[in-house]
Protein backbone atom coordinates (compact mmCIF):
# COMPACT_ATOMS: atom_id res chain seq x y z
CA UNK A 1 0.00 0.00 0.00
CA UNK A 2 1.74 3.18 -0.92
CA UNK A 3 1.56 5.26 2.10
CA UNK A 4 2.83 8.86 3.22
CA UNK A 5 5.78 8.07 6.00
CA UNK A 6 6.21 10.61 9.18
CA UNK A 7 9.67 11.67 10.39
CA UNK A 8 9.99 13.41 14.33
CA UNK A 9 12.58 15.61 15.31
CA UNK A 10 13.44 18.18 18.33
CA UNK A 11 14.14 21.46 18.18
CA UNK A 12 17.61 22.06 19.73
CA UNK A 13 19.96 25.20 20.75
CA UNK A 14 21.39 24.43 17.32
CA UNK A 15 18.72 25.14 15.16
CA UNK A 16 17.21 28.81 16.41
CA UNK A 17 17.95 32.09 15.98
CA UNK A 18 18.67 35.00 18.30
CA UNK A 19 14.76 35.11 19.08
CA UNK A 20 14.60 31.57 19.77
CA UNK A 21 13.10 30.15 16.73
CA UNK A 22 14.07 27.79 14.08
CA UNK A 23 15.82 29.31 11.45
CA UNK A 24 15.29 28.88 7.77
CA UNK A 25 17.91 27.00 6.87
CA UNK A 26 17.83 24.61 9.88
CA UNK A 27 14.07 23.47 9.06
CA UNK A 28 14.99 23.44 5.30
CA UNK A 29 17.93 21.31 6.34
CA UNK A 30 15.56 19.09 7.98
CA UNK A 31 12.93 18.58 5.29
CA UNK A 32 15.90 17.23 3.14
CA UNK A 33 16.91 15.14 6.20
CA UNK A 34 13.46 13.76 5.90
CA UNK A 35 13.48 13.20 2.04
CA UNK A 36 17.02 11.79 2.28
CA UNK A 37 15.70 9.22 5.42
CA UNK A 38 12.99 8.61 2.97
CA UNK A 39 14.38 7.91 -0.46
CA UNK A 40 16.64 5.19 1.79
CA UNK A 41 13.95 3.55 3.01
CA UNK A 42 12.67 3.31 0.19
CA UNK A 43 15.63 1.82 -1.79
CA UNK A 44 16.74 4.91 -3.55
CA UNK A 45 18.83 6.78 -1.38
CA UNK A 46 21.90 8.98 -1.88
CA UNK A 47 24.60 6.52 -1.07
CA UNK A 48 23.00 3.47 -3.03
CA UNK A 49 22.62 5.79 -6.22
CA UNK A 50 25.97 6.99 -5.78
CA UNK A 51 26.67 3.44 -6.57
CA UNK A 52 25.91 3.46 -9.63
CA UNK A 53 27.53 6.94 -10.40
CA UNK A 54 24.63 9.17 -9.71
CA UNK A 55 23.47 11.60 -7.41
CA UNK A 56 19.76 13.41 -6.71
CA UNK A 57 19.91 17.17 -7.00
CA UNK A 58 17.40 19.79 -6.02
CA UNK A 59 15.69 21.92 -8.60
CA UNK A 60 13.08 23.30 -7.39
CA UNK A 61 11.13 24.25 -3.68
CA UNK A 62 8.24 26.18 -2.25
CA UNK A 63 7.93 26.50 2.25
CA UNK A 64 4.83 27.85 3.35
CA UNK A 65 4.44 28.48 7.26
CA UNK A 66 1.70 29.70 9.53
CA UNK A 67 4.50 29.57 12.22
CA UNK A 68 8.26 28.57 12.92
CA UNK A 69 9.33 26.26 15.49
CA UNK A 70 10.48 27.56 18.84
CA UNK A 71 13.23 25.64 21.14
CA UNK A 72 12.26 22.47 22.56
CA UNK A 73 9.48 21.91 20.62
CA UNK A 74 8.50 18.77 18.80
CA UNK A 75 7.88 18.47 15.30
CA UNK A 76 7.02 16.00 12.79
CA UNK A 77 7.34 16.39 8.76
CA UNK A 78 5.22 13.79 6.83
CA UNK A 79 6.42 13.24 2.98
CA UNK A 80 5.31 11.58 0.12
CA UNK A 81 5.84 11.40 -3.66
CA UNK A 82 3.31 12.68 -6.03
CA UNK A 83 5.01 12.70 -9.63
CA UNK A 84 7.49 11.19 -11.52
CA UNK A 85 8.16 11.85 -14.90
CA UNK A 86 10.93 11.27 -17.58
CA UNK A 87 13.33 14.06 -15.70
CA UNK A 88 11.91 15.16 -12.53
CA UNK A 89 10.26 13.68 -10.03
CA UNK A 90 7.91 15.53 -6.61
CA UNK A 91 8.27 15.65 -3.18
CA UNK A 92 5.79 17.05 -1.00
CA UNK A 93 5.85 17.86 2.70
CA UNK A 94 3.66 18.94 5.99
CA UNK A 95 4.91 20.29 9.13
CA UNK A 96 3.42 19.23 12.25
CA UNK A 97 3.88 20.64 16.15
CA UNK A 98 3.74 18.29 19.07
CA UNK A 99 -0.21 18.25 19.22
CA UNK A 100 -0.03 17.13 15.59
CA UNK A 101 -1.44 20.44 14.42
CA UNK A 102 -0.31 21.83 11.23
CA UNK A 103 2.02 25.08 11.06
CA UNK A 104 3.43 24.38 7.51
CA UNK A 105 3.97 22.91 3.95
CA UNK A 106 6.29 22.70 1.40
CA UNK A 107 6.85 21.38 -2.14
CA UNK A 108 10.09 19.89 -4.40
CA UNK A 109 11.30 19.40 -7.14
CA UNK A 110 14.35 16.47 -7.82
CA UNK A 111 16.23 15.70 -10.77
CA UNK A 112 18.90 12.79 -10.97
CA UNK A 113 22.40 14.04 -11.91
CA UNK A 114 25.38 11.42 -13.37
CA UNK A 115 28.26 12.62 -11.12
CA UNK A 116 31.05 12.34 -14.20
CA UNK A 117 29.42 14.45 -16.55
CA UNK A 118 27.06 16.66 -14.31
CA UNK A 119 24.32 16.02 -16.84
CA UNK A 120 20.69 14.94 -16.01
CA UNK A 121 20.04 11.62 -15.62
CA UNK A 122 16.22 10.14 -17.10
CA UNK A 123 14.13 8.53 -13.57
CA UNK A 124 13.48 5.50 -15.60
CA UNK A 125 16.85 4.33 -14.35
CA UNK A 126 15.23 4.45 -10.89
CA UNK A 127 11.98 2.40 -11.72
CA UNK A 128 11.14 1.50 -8.09
CA UNK A 129 10.55 5.50 -7.99
CA UNK A 130 6.70 4.86 -9.06
CA UNK A 131 5.96 2.18 -6.48
CA UNK A 132 5.83 5.10 -4.16
CA UNK A 133 3.72 7.86 -5.41
CA UNK A 134 1.05 9.06 -3.29
CA UNK A 135 -1.74 10.57 -5.81
CA UNK A 136 -2.27 13.66 -3.65
CA UNK A 137 -0.81 17.42 -4.36
CA UNK A 138 0.22 19.63 -1.52
CA UNK A 139 -1.88 22.38 -0.42
CA UNK A 140 0.32 25.17 -1.06
CA UNK A 141 0.79 23.90 -4.77
CA UNK A 142 3.72 22.69 -6.89
CA UNK A 143 7.07 24.56 -7.38
CA UNK A 144 7.10 27.36 -9.81
CA UNK A 145 9.42 29.59 -11.93
CA UNK A 146 10.97 32.06 -10.70
CA UNK A 147 11.61 35.14 -13.78
CA UNK A 148 15.20 37.20 -14.07
CA UNK A 149 15.66 39.48 -10.95
CA UNK A 150 16.42 43.14 -10.72
CA UNK A 151 18.21 44.61 -7.65
CA UNK A 152 21.13 45.75 -5.47
CA UNK A 153 23.45 43.83 -4.76
CA UNK A 154 22.46 42.67 -0.38
CA UNK A 155 25.21 40.04 0.06
CA UNK A 156 28.42 38.27 -1.17
CA UNK A 157 30.63 35.02 -0.57
CA UNK A 158 33.16 33.02 -1.60
CA UNK A 159 33.02 29.24 -1.57
CA UNK A 160 34.84 26.98 1.28
CA UNK A 161 35.73 23.78 2.10
CA UNK A 162 33.13 24.12 4.77
CA UNK A 163 30.28 24.95 2.21
CA UNK A 164 31.07 21.70 -0.06
CA UNK A 165 28.85 18.42 0.58
CA UNK A 166 29.19 14.92 -1.00
CA UNK A 167 27.94 16.05 -3.98
CA UNK A 168 31.32 18.00 -4.48
CA UNK A 169 29.00 21.51 -4.40
CA UNK A 170 27.78 23.97 -2.15
CA UNK A 171 25.36 22.61 0.01
CA UNK A 172 22.05 23.84 -0.96
CA UNK A 173 20.99 25.04 2.85
CA UNK A 174 23.62 27.83 2.58
CA UNK A 175 22.10 29.25 0.05
CA UNK A 176 19.65 29.74 2.19
CA UNK A 177 21.86 31.42 4.63
CA UNK A 178 23.17 33.67 2.03
CA UNK A 179 19.75 34.92 1.22
CA UNK A 180 18.51 35.40 4.85
CA UNK A 181 21.44 37.16 5.46
CA UNK A 182 20.20 40.33 3.49
CA UNK A 183 18.13 41.67 6.07
CA UNK A 184 19.52 43.12 9.55
CA UNK A 185 18.27 41.87 13.05
CA UNK A 186 15.64 44.89 13.31
CA UNK A 187 13.80 43.60 9.85
CA UNK A 188 13.41 39.92 11.90
CA UNK A 189 12.30 41.67 14.71
CA UNK A 190 9.46 42.99 13.26
CA UNK A 191 8.82 40.89 10.44
CA UNK A 192 8.31 36.88 10.19
CA UNK A 193 8.75 34.73 7.01
CA UNK A 194 5.30 33.33 5.67
CA UNK A 195 6.91 31.92 2.63
CA UNK A 196 10.07 30.94 0.37
CA UNK A 197 10.69 29.76 -2.74
CA UNK A 198 14.12 28.85 -4.27
CA UNK A 199 15.16 27.82 -7.82
CA UNK A 200 18.05 26.19 -8.14
CA UNK A 201 19.78 27.01 -11.53
CA UNK A 202 23.71 26.02 -11.58
CA UNK A 203 25.63 24.16 -9.14
CA UNK A 204 28.13 26.61 -6.38
CA UNK A 205 31.69 24.46 -6.36
CA UNK A 206 34.61 25.37 -3.89
CA UNK A 207 36.40 28.94 -5.05
CA UNK A 208 33.66 30.58 -6.31
CA UNK A 209 32.64 33.84 -5.68
CA UNK A 210 29.10 35.16 -5.47
CA UNK A 211 26.94 38.23 -4.99
CA UNK A 212 23.38 38.30 -3.91
CA UNK A 213 20.79 41.20 -5.60
CA UNK A 214 17.73 41.56 -4.18
CA UNK A 215 14.60 43.06 -5.34
CA UNK A 216 11.67 44.14 -3.69
CA UNK A 217 8.27 43.95 -5.63
CA UNK A 218 5.70 44.67 -3.56
CA UNK A 219 5.36 45.60 0.14
CA UNK A 220 7.27 42.57 2.46
CA UNK A 221 7.67 40.49 -0.98
CA UNK A 222 11.30 40.45 -1.67
CA UNK A 223 12.66 38.72 -4.68
CA UNK A 224 17.13 37.29 -4.82
CA UNK A 225 19.46 36.01 -7.83
CA UNK A 226 22.49 34.71 -6.58
CA UNK A 227 25.28 35.37 -9.43
CA UNK A 228 28.43 34.09 -9.86
CA UNK A 229 31.71 35.04 -11.90
CA UNK A 230 32.23 31.68 -12.83
CA UNK A 231 29.05 30.40 -13.49
CA UNK A 232 26.55 33.26 -14.11
CA UNK A 233 22.97 32.83 -12.40
CA UNK A 234 23.09 30.24 -9.45
CA UNK A 235 19.72 30.37 -8.09
CA UNK A 236 16.60 32.60 -7.86
CA UNK A 237 14.61 32.77 -4.95
CA UNK A 238 11.60 34.98 -3.04
CA UNK A 239 10.79 35.48 0.65
CA UNK A 240 7.55 37.08 1.19
CA UNK A 241 7.36 38.72 4.77
CA UNK A 242 4.30 39.27 7.02
CA UNK A 243 4.27 41.31 10.54
CA UNK A 244 5.64 40.11 13.17
CA UNK A 245 2.74 40.37 16.08
CA UNK A 246 4.01 42.04 19.53
CA UNK A 247 4.52 40.19 21.96
CA UNK A 248 4.73 37.22 20.56
CA UNK A 249 7.74 35.17 18.33
CA UNK A 250 4.77 33.85 16.15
Amino acid sequence: MKTKKVYSYQITTQHIDFQKEVTLSSLFHLIMKTAGLDADNNGFGLLELQENNITWVLSRFVLDMERFPQEDEKITIETWIEDVNRIFTSRNFTIRNGNSEVIGHAASSWAMMDIDTRLSVQLDNVPRLTDFIVDETSPIGGTTRIREVEGEVANSFKVKYSHIDINRHASSPYYLQWLADCFPLEFYESNRLERFEINFLREITFGDKGEVFREQRNENDYYFQINTKEKGTACRARMLFIERKKGFNF
